[in-house]
């Protein structure tokens, strides 16, 4: 075929998706001039590798392959009422008024360009076909000056920048608004688009006849907003084995405790481990008064105009596999939380709280006290924050004097940096209570944990903190046996982490107050007599002294 009929021969029969109409003509808004309004579908297209391609072929070779493609693709152009506004060097920049339109646009370039015969232009290369990459997207966008001024251009021409050779690109928004089913594309993830806020959610066109398999796009992929660590957390393995634990049969776990004991990093790093194993991401935020409007803006995703950010972050996540990241929850979140998971089959959530949302289905890991391993290498990290080199064994005798009980350690940080470890030790076993608590945080914490708890967790938690090697179940209901709901009181217990857990013997476990909160309750010899005023009142209010509780019996 000569050159003068290679470019006259524009007429191609293509597959297109959907219901596209080959014959379609243009539409009396083009024909007008008028350029639409409104929800708009815009089309950026380019040669890949173009600048490589003249280079090689020459100018003249070069003109003839991209006058060839610039005639195909205004057939189907005209076939599907796109309207060129601009064309330079190998690019197309296109307005559609209706999105299913475009996608067919879209695939019907990719096919002409396949299927047309190209000329061999006697170089020994062969036919040259250049590839194309389009990319698409919908949005609101009025014209001006014969043009439009608008982020949704530049949004456009990321995406197409994005694509490879063969390859059509849109965003979401463009595959919502043209109506393609899961057949028709693939979602290839959330992405930054350089100069745009927020992420691009990414899909790929597909049709009979085109390739479907292509290198990931060759821009940042937006996996996570997890917060970047400003120095490596301590590992945890224990925590995140039982975390893995808890995920294989569950999709909601809370992770509890005191504020203080180290929920926050334990989450994040374990959700870090877990990003590439979630298909649409990892999620993290705090969700204060909106969950919703929280999780939106997490995932990069426009605020809801009408405040009703839960129904859009559902609308957003239904058909998503994320893992979401709930850090400082409580009750007062559950009714979303559930909501979320009833609407999402296919997200799981890891929250933490100082106490677990008490949902169907929900896997409680109150957060206990870390191995002396992993404690000393705490101290000597909060340490090392105040500008003390203290190393991990350095700090392993007063980690161990503490139990390994987080918010101790954090507490003996200043005196430790400050002074030593020696030094710390000696101090706290002079007065453990006035050096635990120095800056009044420790006794903080454990002043609002215990105003979260009711009366009868109140008495059994006193009860326990005067028994120092702890008790078992049946010596709890013994010690309590005059009180109703005596084992919730318990469970309550556990969940804000007030007591830990030790299991000597498989069959008998203990449930015992760690020594510094016995300190702080009880005081050095464990008298209970001793307890702080503020404590105190927190344990009076809702706690009836009687007979079965006298040793119980506080100053106030």
């Amino acid at each position: 075929m000569d050159t003068t009929t290679a470019l006259h021969a524009t007429q191609t029969a293509y597959s297109l998706p959907g219901n596209c109409d080959p014959t379609a003509t243009r539409s009396g808004t083009e024909a007008t001039g008028v350029l639409p309004a409104g929800d708009v579908t815009f089309m950026f297209t380019d040669i890949e590798g173009s600048t490589r391609l003249a280079s090689g072929l020459g100018a003249e070779p070069y003109r003839i392959v991209l006058h060839r493609h610039r005639a195909l693709i205004r057939e189907v152009l005209r076939r599907h009422r796109g309207t060129e506004i601009e064309t330079e060097g190998d690019s197309f920049f296109v307005v559609f008024d209706d999105a299913h339109g475009a996608a067919c646009a879209a695939v019907g370039i990719q096919t002409a360009l396949r299927e047309a015969p190209w000329p061999d232009l006697g170089l020994g290369k062969g036919p040259i076909r250049p590839r194309v990459r389009i990319g698409l997207h919908t949005g609101e966008a009025w014209p001006s000056a014969g043009g439009y001024a608008t982020p949704e251009v530049h949004r456009t021409a990321r995406i197409c920048g994005a694509a490879h050779g063969d390859q059509v690109l849109a965003s979401a928004q463009h595959a919502a608004a043209a109506g393609l089913g899961s057949r028709s594309l693939e979602r290839l993830g959330h992405f930054e688009l350089r100069g745009l806020p927020g992420t691009t959610e990414l899909v790929q066109l597909h049709a009979p006849g085109l390739p479907s398999e292509f290198p990931p796009p060759p821009i940042r992929p937006h996996r996570h907003n997890l917060p970047a660590d400003l120095k490596a957390p301590v590992d945890r393995p224990g925590e995140y084995r039982e975390l893995d634990r808890a995920f294989a049969g569950h999709r909601l776990v809370t992770v509890t405790g005191l504020d203080g004991c180290g929920k926050t990093t334990l989450v994040r790093a374990w959700a870090r481990r877990r990003v590439q194993m979630q298909p649409d991401g990892v999620w993290y935020c705090r969700p204060g008064q909106d969950i919703g409007a929280s999780l939106l803006q997490a995932m990069g995703k426009p605020d809801d105009s009408l405040g009703r950010g839960i129904e859009s972050a559902i609308d957003h996540l239904r058909d998503r596999q994320a893992l979401l990241v709930l850090d400082d929850v409580d009750r007062t979140h559950a009714r979303a939380v559930e909501n979320l998971l009833r609407e999402c089959p296919a997200i799981t959530i890891l929250a933490a709280g100082v106490r677990p949302l008490e949902l169907p289905g929900e896997a409680k890991r109150a957060l206990q006290p870390p191995p002396v391993e992993v404690s000393s290498a705490m101290l000597a990290g909060f340490c090392e924050d105040r500008g003390a080199s203290w190393t991990d064994a350095d700090c392993r005798g007063l980690a161990a004097s503490v139990e390994g009980f987080v918010p101790a350690l954090r507490a003996l940080a200043d005196v430790t940096a400050f002074g030593s470890p020696t030094a710390a030790l000696r101090r706290l076993r002079d007065d453990p209570v006035v050096t635990l608590d120095a800056g009044g945080r420790f006794r903080a914490a454990v002043d609002d944990a215990v105003a979260l708890i009711s009366g009868p967790a109140r008495a059994v938690l006193l009860e326990l903190a005067a028994r120092g090697d702890g008790a078992s179940v049946d010596e709890v209901l013994d010690l309590c046996r005059q009180r109703d709901g005596s084992l919730e009181a318990l469970v309550e217990l556990v969940d804000v982490a007030l007591v830990v857990i030790e299991r000597p013997a498989m069959e008998q476990a203990l449930y015992r107050v760690p020594t510094p909160l016995r300190w702080l309750l009880c005081g050095p010899s464990a008298e209970p007599a001793t307890v702080p005023p503020n404590l105190a009142r927190h344990l009076a209010s809702a706690v009836k002294i009687d007979a079965g509780l006298a040793r119980t019996r506080l100053p106030i």
